[in-house]
């Protein structure tokens, strides 16, 4: 029996089994030749590493996701994966650009535009509809794109600015796509629940070395734009999903975005509040700072893996929370819940940043 001819869940463990041993594998080769070729991170008064760190992690990641859209491609059209890879390679290369020669914001966001205009083309990566949310049916073509091109870009880059302690992108990006993974295996979307499975395993085998304090390597923008833009993608194709489709995860469509919503939370949550501080400060929105939720729980005294932890244990409760409060109580009660989440959220880490703010400042000694 060929090994396509496997019930998908067989198929996909094996899959996963197969990606996690070759981004192991290539990550392993990556911080050699990093290391060789003099390719790593130096630390700045931002960063939260004392030593130089080997990066271009990411191209484990691409290598992976390719193999993974080439051996799924059974479960969808071939000009989608077509769509799919060329916009992931345009991502690719411009978080390489970045990590190698540090691009400017505009070029980066040129490329991430390029990127997710391709994906446009299609239907399943676009919010045609509210399904009747606030009245609103059909939505106009133009405004369609215009919202997902916004929502994508913002989810791409929502990932990337959370990259910035070991383990935090990794371990929220686990959370995400285990989610997103039990609603693809509930509506028997395959191709999707096999880029959740594949992109969970090269997570893993990435976590290893991020968490590793002898052979660590980064992930770098190359990985975190790639993998933002896959969850990006993946939260579209569960927002275009019609009616009927979405009845198989025992919630209505119109409550489906309050869902993705809690799931996002965490990295959403984090940008907004960045922006909002930068904004209030007369800074503009690209500027660097330490005002991230990382910054916070590590200057004020977590390890890394504590604070990665820690958010994702939070990340964990608020989607259990909100599926629960969705499915008992409805859209009302469990908005009302998720706005008195997000308030509890934001008064935690304002409190943690202002004793954070009466410590003595050791940025001002050497960087960190």
């Amino acid at each position: 029996m060929l090994i396509e001819n496997f019930k998908p869940e067989y198929y996909l463990l094996l899959l996963s089994i197969f990606v996690f041993t070759i981004s192991f594998f290539v990550l392993s080769k990556i911080r050699v030749i990093s290391l060789k070729f003099d390719l790593i991170d130096t630390p700045n008064y931002r960063s939260s590493h004392q030593k130089s760190v080997p990066t271009f992690g990411g191209i484990a990641f691409y290598i992976s996701i390719l193999f993974t859209l080439f051996l799924t491609q059974k479960w969808e059209t071939g000009s989608i994966i077509i769509a799919l890879a060329t916009s992931l390679s345009i991502i690719f290369f411009t978080g390489l650009k970045d990590d190698s020669k540090n691009i400017s914001p505009r070029m980066k966001l040129l490329g991430q535009l390029i990127s997710v205009g391709i994906l446009m083309f299609y239907t399943e990566f676009r919010i045609t509809t509210l399904h009747g949310f606030l009245g609103i049916e059909e939505i106009h073509p133009l405004i369609s794109v215009l919202l997902s091109v916004f929502l994508l870009i913002g989810l791409i880059n929502a990932y990337n600015l959370i990259d910035g302690i070991d383990g935090m992108a990794s371990v929220i990006g686990i959370v995400i796509t285990t989610t997103f993974g039990l609603l693809f295996y509930s509506l028997e979307l395959y191709f999707y629940l096999g880029i959740c499975v594949c992109l969970l395993a090269m997570i893993l085998s990435f976590l290893r070395y991020n968490f590793s304090s002898r052979k660590k390597i980064f992930m770098g923008d190359t990985g975190s734009l790639l993998v933002g833009l896959v969850l990006g993608m993946l939260t579209m194709r569960l927002l275009s999903l019609d009616i009927e489709p979405v009845s198989e995860i025992i919630i209505s469509r119109k409550e489906l975005p309050l869902l993705l919503l809690s799931v996002l939370l965490i990295p959403a949550l984090d940008i907004v509040r960045v922006i909002f501080i930068r904004f209030i400060n007369n800074k503009g929105i690209f500027s660097a700072d330490r005002k991230h939720i990382h910054h916070v729980l590590v200057d004020v005294g977590l390890t890394h893996k504590k604070a990665s932890i820690t958010m994702g244990i939070v990340n964990i409760l608020i989607v259990i929370m909100m599926f629960n409060a969705i499915r008992y109580f409805g859209l009302l009660a469990s908005s009302f819940l998720l706005l008195l989440l997000i308030l509890l959220i934001l008064y935690s880490f304002s409190f943690i940043s202002k004793k954070v703010s009466s410590l003595p400042n050791k940025n001002d000694e050497k960087p960190i």
